[in-house]
């Protein structure tokens, strides 16, 4: 039993990159449906900028708060395309990171970080255009003082994340697939991303959605009145 004794784990199992490549082409939002709208973090961990996307598997942090000497240690054991995941706590008035470990990060090939924190240096990760998602952003900086862990079982964005979970995020924001459902959910996305390219189909000739979907119908069942 560990007691008060911070712990890297170095190796993960990962998932295989088709698997994660199939992944890639899928909206979050129908990713999330497939999973039942579980597995969704909080709506605060936001992109950076707009038309971000990424999907990897997890190497997951959990820091103490306004602490990211674990990050630095996460950067040097991940592999390109991972994703690297922080539990921050929460903490909105310490960044745990900024531009340098995002430059790390990048010149690493590592996919993108989602930290349930805060972060800084906006302006340079914008225009580099590195894949970050985050709770806050505040200028002040972290300390050293305190490690963490990785690679065990975080939360982040109040959704749990194990290492090797497949992590996808884009504009909409950030799902968390375990990698042990990752086949069941793909095959599920798959399934809703053809439904819905067919409703899009019906609506360009015309069609309404309420008719569509059925919902004339699910009024009606709802005991909805309609009068002129």
């Amino acid at each position: 039993m560990r007691k008060f004794m911070p712990l890297i784990k170095k190796n993960i199992v990962r998932p295989n990159k088709k698997l994660m490549e199939a992944f890639y082409k899928i909206p979050v939002a129908l990713i999330s449906d497939a999973m039942d709208r579980f597995n969704t973090m909080d709506s605060q961990i936001k992109p950076l900028f707009e038309g971000v996307k990424i999907c990897g598997p997890a190497i997951t942090v959990r820091e103490m708060v306004g602490c990211n000497i674990m990050i630095h240690k996460a950067i040097e054991i991940a592999e390109e395309g991972d994703v690297i995941v922080v539990d921050g706590r929460g903490h909105k008035d310490t960044a745990l990171g900024g531009w340098i470990i995002c430059l790390n990060a990048k010149m690493k090939g590592i996919a993108g970080i989602v930290v349930d924190g805060a972060w800084r240096d906006v302006r340079e990760i914008r225009k580099a255009k590195y894949p970050v998602f985050t709770r806050a952003i505040v200028p002040n900086g972290p300390h050293k003082g305190y490690p963490g862990d990785i690679n065990i079982q975080i939360q982040c964005g109040g959704v749990p994340v194990n290492p090797g979970d497949i992590i996808v995020g884009d504009d909409d924001g950030v799902v968390v697939v375990p990698r042990e459902e990752a086949e069941i959910v793909l095959d599920k996305a798959c399934k809703l991303m053809k439904k819905e390219e067919e409703v899009k189909k019906k609506v360009l000739e015309g069609k309404l959605t309420i008719d569509i979907y059925g919902f004339q119908e699910k009024l009606k069942q709802l005991g909805v009145r309609e009068e002129e």
